[in-house]
């Protein structure tokens, strides 16, 4: 009996337990740090929100289980061997013995070879999410000192590794960070909240900032994939989150509906919206105060195909 309950001891843990992204990224530590890290795990995976390129591929997954927070994680390839040559976006993949990796901050999957991983695409084509809408001070930027940037605590580890936005911000300046490839992000609502974003896994960028980034630029919504980013190096400390946009979609400019200009579509809107109702003649530049919003050169009436274009955006960058 005895021999029977060790070998069946050895069993159990030849095989590791299967874990939800939530169960490996939860965590009460004040710095953030999974409480798997170290460990090798299997992982029950998510949808691909994202994938990396370059030397070593990056998935960022998505549990659409946990959509208010726990709910992301990024796995690499930790060789660079195109492990993940095959995988697109939209497949929701699962991982089998990968180490959890706390690297400079952000949970990792790490798909390294000596612990003989494998991961199975379990379905294909899977609906993408929506980013999930945070305020700027959920995401803060850090607090600066003489050679640190250091957030003032960690609440918005949540989020780590999710696909979140942030509305009605602009970019004060750029410059900022490690890399000094991050810019602020900065609330127009409320002046003194900004938050950090960077660019480094757009592929649209140019340089070191899409095209879209500068000084004065505002932006009725950014959105991206937040990452935590932690270290020291040379004397210098930082530990912060930045949004990591992914293309040129990532960034709203115009808030389509959003005729007081003020990035979101509500009652006020609706008022203006109302003031030009069956409305003739709408053109450019002013389609009747943008109510004409099919901008139908046929008739250039605000009509009821506009009032069904209002309400697919109804309290959109609320």
């Amino acid at each position: 009996m005895m021999v029977a309950a060790a070998v069946l001891g050895w069993a159990e843990s030849a095989h590791a337990t299967e874990l939800s992204i939530y169960e490996i990224q939860h965590t009460t530590d004040a710095n953030g740090v999974s409480p798997q890290d170290g460990n090798i795990v299997n992982c029950m995976g998510g949808i691909v929100v994202h994938k990396s390129s370059g030397s070593r591929t990056r998935l960022t997954l998505y549990d659409p289980a946990h959509p208010d927070g726990w709910g992301g994680i990024m796995v690499k390839d930790r060789y660079g061997v195109g492990a993940f040559a095959d995988v697109n976006v939209g497949d929701w993949v699962s991982f089998a013995n990968v180490e959890v990796e706390d690297f400079r901050g952000t949970t990792f999957l790490q798909y390294k070879a000596d612990n003989d991983p494998s991961f199975t695409i379990v379905s294909a084509n899977n609906p993408l999410p929506g980013p999930l809408v945070v305020t700027v001070d959920e995401i803060a930027a850090p607090l600066e000192g003489a050679d640190t940037w250091i957030v003032a605590d960690h609440r918005a580890e949540k989020y780590e590794a999710m696909l979140v936005r942030v509305a009605n911000v602009s970019v004060s300046d750029v410059g900022y960070g490690k890399a000094y490839d991050n810019y602020i992000l900065q609330s127009n609502a409320e002046p003194n909240l900004m938050c950090w974003a960077s660019d480094y896994m757009n592929d649209d960028s140019v340089g070191i900032y899409h095209p879209l980034v500068e000084i004065g630029q505002n932006f009725c919504g950014v959105a991206g994939i937040l990452e935590q980013y932690a270290g020291e190096a040379d004397g210098i400390y930082y530990d912060y989150y930045q949004l990591l946009t992914r293309s040129t979609e990532d960034f709203t400019i115009d808030q389509m509906a959003d005729l007081d200009g003020d990035c979101d579509v509500d009652f006020a809107d609706l008022s203006l919206f109302v003031d030009h109702w069956q409305e003739y003649g709408c053109a450019e530049p002013g389609w009747c105060g943008g109510a004409d919003l099919t901008k139908d050169y046929a008739g250039g009436t605000v009509d009821m195909l506009d009032m069904l274009e209002f309400a697919q955006h109804w309290l959109q960058g609320k």
